[in-house]
């Protein structure tokens, strides 16, 4: 179970999450579509099957779009999609690339899946939501297109790189995320909480993998040089000055425990942070012996608040160490923490040496300094292949479903959400924009205390 609190992603520099301590944790990544972490499941968990649910939901029919488009590149044709909804399916060729045809009933099955799944199923409500986005049926259906076209590009730019993902790396990805939150049996039923399963779980990864590496073959860039990472430090300062980086030990208490329960979980606490004290166990070790949490095998690591955020209790605490200290017995709706602050970074004016940057924060920067460069010149490569590329969008049919009669906007009782048109269907591989996921990504328990 994670304490931290986060925010989540998509090619960015953090996703935020809570884990027992953390409220959010900001993973380090090459650029790629941001993967669900523990906080956003538990998120979605307590939400439900809210709007969030219904957005994982339509990413996964995008991915699986997406892996469609994949698998029939080679072949010359996006073929027709089955339909058992009930609308009109119009036939012919919604758009060619290459050569390689897109069929308009891919594209309309693509677009009403969205539709259905953000539960813009009146006309009323689709009108509202293309309104808000300032889009039509027509410059929708043409976004849609243009990300499909963008992962057919993609899908022959890997398949020229000769760039494949085996089983084996997939399954290492995959024991890395579930190990992160606890156990693989906790990761699955998670999962399962918003839309995924192990395989289609799987295939996200695959596809991440995939990316990661063709950004490497298209995208190259240099490792940022110490004083990109001083200037990068600098333009932060705000941001990261008086980061503290802490390790904790976690002995749970369920939600539901009595009043004995948890008097037995202080005890325990108690008596740690007393030999911890007498000095007849390290913190480290008593952390790796004792703790409850996730982070136990590392010493109870949870790196940086300012990479993270953790619950308030925590944080609390925390802000009241300085480097080396450790705390007393703290209480959070996680159970009972024992606290030590083992570094900060506190700079008075301007870095002006590397050696103010504690290594890992050094790898952090750079990693995000990295990630923006490698977004930039990625992106640079896939206009230019775009601009290159044969594509012709022929017009949109009028009977298609989800063509609607716009002054129907504002008609409707509920106004429809606000989203970004990236609804119609984005990947990760043809996506654009950096992956500036600094931070930790391990999953402990000083988060998440929603």
């Amino acid at each position: 179970m994670s304490m931290n609190k986060a925010n989540t992603p998509g090619a960015q520099k953090a996703s935020g999450r809570k884990r027992s301590v953390k409220k959010a944790a900001k993973q380090a990544e090459v650029p790629q579509e941001a993967q669900p972490t523990k906080a956003d499941f538990k998120r979605e968990n307590n939400r439900k099957i809210g709007n969030g649910v219904k957005y994982v939901l339509v990413a996964i029919g995008v991915l699986a779009m997406l892996l469609s488009v994949t698998g029939v590149a080679c072949s010359g044709v996006l073929n027709q999609v089955s339909n058992n909804e009930g609308y009109k399916l119009t036939g012919g060729v919604a758009a060619t690339v290459n050569d390689v045809k897109i069929t308009e009933d891919t594209v309309t099955e693509q677009i009403m899946s969205t539709r259905s799944s953000m539960g813009y199923d009146s006309d009323e409500d689709w009108a509202n939501y293309l309104a808000s986005n300032n889009m039509t049926p027509e410059s929708y259906r043409e976004q849609v297109i243009n990300n499909i076209a963008d992962q057919l590009l993609v899908s022959q730019a890997e398949r020229d790189n000769n760039i494949s993902v085996s089983d084996d790396e997939v399954e290492d990805a995959w024991k890395d995320a579930a190990s992160s939150y606890g156990s693989e049996d906790d990761f699955v039923n998670m999962l399962s909480q918003v839309g995924y399963t192990e395989d289609s779980y799987k295939e996200m990864l695959r596809q991440n993998l995939m990316t990661k590496k063709l950004y490497e073959a298209v995208a190259p860039v240099d490792d940022p040089s110490d004083k990109d990472i001083i200037a990068y430090a600098n333009e932060n300062l705000d941001t990261y000055n008086g980061a503290k980086r802490s390790s904790h030990i976690l002995i749970k208490v369920d939600s539901g425990a009595d009043d004995a329960a948890k008097k037995k979980a202080k005890k325990k606490a108690q008596e740690i942070l007393d030999k911890i004290n007498a000095g007849d166990i390290s913190f480290k070790d008593a952390a790796k012996k004792y703790s409850e949490d996730s982070s136990a095998s590392k010493g109870g690591d949870v790196g940086w608040d300012k990479l993270t955020t953790f619950v308030d209790a925590y944080q609390k605490a925390l802000d009241g160490l300085k480097k080396g200290e450790v705390s007393g017995v703290v209480e959070s709706d996680y159970g009972y923490h024992i606290i030590k602050c083992t570094d900060v970074f506190k700079v008075d004016g301007k870095v002006t040496s590397i050696d103010q940057i504690p290594k890992d924060l050094r790898s952090t920067f750079s990693q995000s300094i990295k990630s923006t460069k490698q977004g930039t010149a990625y992106n640079d490569w896939l206009t230019k292949t775009r601009e290159e590329a044969d594509i012709k969008i022929n017009d949109m049919p009028a009977d298609v479903p989800y063509n609607v009669d716009m002054s129907k906007a504002g008609t409707s009782s509920d106004d429809a959400d606000s989203s970004t048109g990236s609804d119609a269907g984005t990947s990760g591989s043809a996506g654009s924009g950096s992956s500036d996921n600094a931070g930790s990504d391990d999953a402990s328990s000083a988060g998440d205390s929603k």
